[in-house]
């Protein structure tokens, strides 16, 4: 059985710490990351857009797999609450509202010189599920 290839990729950088809700950044400057976080994920998903990536659907299933800059301990919903900005961004490019998503998986694949974020984004439930399950295995193999 192959396994379905049909969803949307961006790769955007590891975000910086002044958006995780943990930073303790005055509110102006944590704004201002913000908007540069979102529109800069906008500018990354209108270019995956262009090389042939495409979505349209009224309900999406979700994967971000996180690539750390180093091994320092974070919280994985400290994480995840700092890709909102980046999630605003691509949802803005693709022209749909976040709400639309219906599942979602979170992968943290190790460590990496500078870090990044894939988000993947699946119009069909059984290709994200497949995806979902080789992610797992794939960590489950690294646990062994």
């Amino acid at each position: 059985m192959s396994r379905r290839t049909d969803f949307f990729r961006v790769v955007l950088p590891w975000p910086d710490w002044g958006i995780s809700p943990n930073s303790r950044l005055h509110y102006q400057g944590k704004a201002l990351l913000t908007r540069q976080h979102r529109s800069a994920a906008k500018v990354l998903a209108l270019e995956a857009l262009g090389a042939g990536n495409w979505v349209d659907a009224d309900r999406l299933f979700s994967v971000w797999i996180f690539i750390e800059p180093d091994n320092i301990r974070r919280d994985t919903g400290n994480i995840r609450a700092a890709m909102k900005a980046y999630q605003d961004g691509v949802f803005d490019a693709l022209l749909i509202d976040d709400s639309t998503i219906r599942d979602e998986h979170l992968h943290r694949a190790g460590v990496a010189d500078s870090g990044r974020v894939e988000l993947r984004l699946y119009e069909d439930y059984r290709g994200w599920i497949d995806d979902v399950m080789i992610l797992s295995s794939m960590y489950d193999m690294e646990l062994s």
